[in-house]
């Protein structure tokens, strides 16, 4: 039933958003402790017989998590809380999935490892400090248009290095360029 807390073969924890037998729905609240490497939040979960769609990662849900190197976002994933992968230091890889529209505040903080993000074209929300620390983030990919100065939290993308290289859409180069600096990015960064 709604918020109730269930776990999968895995281990993984989840809690039910919607209850209902053909559209249920779940957010991911913890992985198995003993998890590290590459992980990967799918689309689906199936528990008891009933298949839920996942939508959500919860806040904190890998925080400080010194041992995952790689993360998957399933299809369905709108949302990722806030703190969701703050600290998780090891953590290389990020791919987001395209139902993604909130980045919750701090939710990459200080993921040192962190080289390369695609944002996907329906990210809407940037929260503060949501990339604030990565310092490898070299390489930043931007496909929404649907950002804005008020939509992107501060100092979100603060401390990522110098040298960035940030894509945006072309029809957004001259407004995301005036207030992603605002936001953190470096102003010797190749923004284009």
């Amino acid at each position: 039933e709604k918020g109730a807390t269930i776990k999968d073969v895995a281990g993984a924890s989840y809690k039910v958003t919607k209850s209902d037998a053909k559209n249920g729905t779940v957010t991911f609240t913890k992985p198995n402790s003993k998890v590290s490497g590459s992980v990967t939040i799918p689309d689906t979960v199936t528990i008891d017989g009933i298949t839920y769609k996942i939508t959500a990662i919860e806040a904190n849900a890998f925080k400080n998590n010194k041992k995952i190197t790689k993360v998957t976002i399933g299809k369905y994933v709108t949302t990722i809380g806030k703190n969701a992968f703050m600290g998780c230091t090891k953590l290389k890889t990020v791919k987001l999935g395209a139902a993604v529209t909130t980045i919750g505040d701090k939710a990459f903080y200080k993921c040192k490892a962190l080289t390369a993000i695609t944002l996907p074209s329906k990210v809407s929300k940037i929260g503060k400090s949501a990339f604030y620390g990565c310092k490898k983030l070299k390489k930043i990919t931007i496909k929404t248009t649907k950002l804005t100065s008020k939509k992107v939290g501060s100092k979100a993308f603060k401390g990522t290095p110098k040298n960035a290289n940030v894509k945006v859409p072309k029809k957004s180069l001259k407004a995301y360029k005036k207030f992603l600096v605002k936001k953190g990015i470096s102003k010797k960064a190749k923004i284009k």
